[in-house]
């Protein structure tokens, strides 16, 4: 019978395997999953004592957000994805959460089927580049081009700034990214919410994390400044490749794509409603 709890840290090495087989994850940290063990979305799922599955659910003020849904590739097509998707959505119904929303690889239909049929639909793309450590180095010794331009560490204040320049931005997610204690995550290194200013204007919005390394989500007004915003990561940086995600915008893909950028993820990002 499957059950749902809380991980114990003598499940890592299960949960480890689980999460690359289903992610091909790297920078998995042990520390980052011992400090995640307590929080109420990351949810074990359990035949016996033996992982099988898991859930990592996200709660953004009023959005909630599934981060990672995965089943152990032994026990796939049991029906058990099914009872986790069950799971999940009752998580977020019991949260009071207006909207849920996921991202899921374009090419598997199996995946976004399953997300269809619990009543997410298909809102916009959104991509995953990777740039590798000699694309990365070269931007890194051209150094920095523009001499107004600042990169700054933002804080609440800086909110209104964020969206007066970036409205589409997820708004729930930034609230919590500016003013919220910040998540370790699995890599057990915080993200940090960067602004690249211009003559004191925002020109792109990045929240970067180290360890993993890269930006989630990742804003660009104007491209031209673009290489200013790498050479400014050198303080912060850790790994001399990094990876960068961001929606709806074909333009900045475009631009990446001719510039030989590795596409790592295209994604589909789906949204289910909260109906009355």
């Amino acid at each position: 019978m499957l059950k749902f709890r809380k991980f114990s840290a003598e499940n890592w090495a299960d949960f480890l395997e689980i999460s690359k087989e289903a992610f091909a994850r790297e920078g998995l940290q042990k520390e980052g999953f011992l400090q995640s063990i307590d929080k109420e979305g990351f949810i074990g799922a359990f035949i016996e004592d033996k992982l099988i599955g898991y859930l990592r659910l996200m709660i953004h003020r009023e959005y909630g957000h599934l981060g990672q849904i995965a089943v152990t590739k032994l026990e796939r097509g049991k029906g058990y994805g099914s009872k986790l998707m069950e799971h999940a959505i009752s998580y977020f119904e019991s949260n009071e959460m207006d909207r849920v929303g996921l991202y899921v690889e374009t090419k598997n239909d199996i995946a976004v089927k399953l997300y269809e049929k619990y009543g997410f639909e298909k809102q916009f793309e959104s991509w995953n580049f990777w740039i590798e450590e000699n694309q990365y180095v070269q931007m890194e010794e051209k150094g920095h081009r523009f001499e107004n331009a600042e990169l700054k560490i933002l804080t609440s204040q800086d909110y209104e700034t964020v969206v007066n320049t970036f409205p589409n931005i997820n708004k729930e997610e930034l609230k919590s990214h500016l003013t919220d204690e910040q998540s370790v995550g699995f890599t057990g290194v915080e993200s940090i919410p960067l602004g690249l200013f211009v003559d004191n204007k925002l020109q792109i919005y990045g929240r970067f994390n180290p360890e993993f390394p890269g930006c989630r989500p990742f804003l660009v007004l104007d491209t031209k400044y673009f290489e200013e915003f790498i050479a400014s990561l050198k303080p912060f940086k850790k790994k001399d490749f990094i990876r960068l995600t961001f929606d709806k915008d074909s333009y900045l893909a475009k631009f990446f794509q001719e510039r030989d950028y590795i596409l790592w993820h295209h994604l589909w990002f789906m949204q289910r409603e909260h109906k009355e």
